[in-house]
């Protein structure tokens, strides 16, 4: 039986912004990093190291293992003190082993605060990158949260 004081407590949402390097993934963090604001809520941070094809020497494989690991560490640091100076709030911060469309879907069914998946499009190009392709596309019946995509152009807004 649930608390009567509970009932009409609303749940802060969580914007989930995958962590890729890209030039666009800026933008994602910025107006992920808006929406927490606006709406009271928070930034999640996800990066996905894909996984390596199977190496013959075991030291090599966790040596580049290991400096994947430094590199997402790295980045998403880096995303972290981004919205930090954006809204003020520490965001959470997953960094996963794996498919990267999978991993954000676990990731989000995992997490049931989190509200929206946010996305950028390149301003560079006309061609969409793989994971807008991807959620806008055959994906979007696999995600259970909704899909937010920036267009590129709005990326310094």
């Amino acid at each position: 039986m649930k608390d009567e004081n509970t009932k009409n407590v609303r749940r802060k949402g969580v914007y989930l912004v995958v962590v890729d390097g890209s030039h666009e993934f800026t933008s994602s963090v910025d107006a992920a990093a808006s929406f927490a604001n606006a709406e009271g809520g928070y930034v999640a941070l996800l990066n996905v190291i894909e996984p390596m094809p199977v190496q013959n020497w075991q030291n090599i494989e966790d040596r580049v293992r290991a400096e994947m690991r430094e590199h997402a560490e790295e980045m998403i640091w880096n995303a972290a003190g981004q919205v930090v100076e954006a809204n003020g709030n520490m965001p959470m911060v997953f960094i996963e082993e794996g498919d990267n469309s999978d991993i954000i879907i676990k990731t989000i069914e995992e997490n049931n605060n989190i509200v929206a998946l946010v996305l950028a499009s390149s301003a560079t190009t006309s061609k969409p990158g793989p994971l807008v392709s991807y959620f806008s596309g055959k994906g979007l019946a696999r995600l259970p949260v909704p899909l937010i995509i920036i267009p590129g152009h709005l990326g310094d807004k």
